[in-house]
C-alpha cells in the first residue's frame, strides 16, 4: 500500500511542477532581445547577452545604455552600471518568466509610487 502511494506521488509531482507557469528564468532562457508588450508607439527594448551584458533602450532616439546583469536568488534580477559589476551599486528587480506565453516580467524597472510597483512585460523581438 505504501508503495502504491509513493508511486502515485511520484507521478503527480511532474504534473504539479508543470502547472507552475511563472518561473524564475535562467541566464540562457533570457538571452535574446526583448521588447515591451504595450500599445504605445515607442516600446522599451532590453537585450540580454552572454557574459552578463545587457543593452537597454528606454527613450526613443537616445543612446542605448549598456548594463551588466546577474540573476540572483529565486526571483531577482540585479542591474549594474558596468564599472560597478559585480559587487557595486545595483538596482534589484523581481523577475518572472511565463513559459506558456514566453513573456518576461520585470517589476520596478521604472520609477513608480511606493504603493504600486511598476510591472513591465516583455516578449521576444
Amino acid at each position: 500500500m505504501n508503495f502504491l502511494r509513493l508511486f502515485l506521488l511520484l507521478l503527480l509531482l511532474p504534473v504539479a511542477h508543470a502547472c507552475n507557469k511563472d518561473d524564475f528564468p535562467d541566464e540562457f532562457s533570457i538571452q535574446d532581445t526583448w521588447i515591451e508588450k504595450t500599445g504605445n508607439s515607442f516600446r522599451v527594448e532590453i537585450e540580454f547577452r552572454s557574459q552578463n551584458r545587457a543593452f537597454f533602450k528606454k527613450v526613443e532616439g537616445a543612446d542605448i545604455e549598456e548594463l551588466r546583469y546577474r540573476l540572483d536568488k529565486a526571483d531577482e534580477l540585479l542591474l549594474f552600471i558596468p564599472e560597478e559589476f559585480p559587487d557595486g551599486v545595483r538596482s534589484t528587480h523581481k523577475i518572472s518568466y511565463d513559459r506558456k506565453t514566453e513573456e518576461l516580467t520585470i517589476y520596478g524597472l521604472f520609477p513608480s509610487i511606493p504603493e504600486e510597483v511598476s510591472k513591465t512585460v516583455f516578449v521576444r523581438k
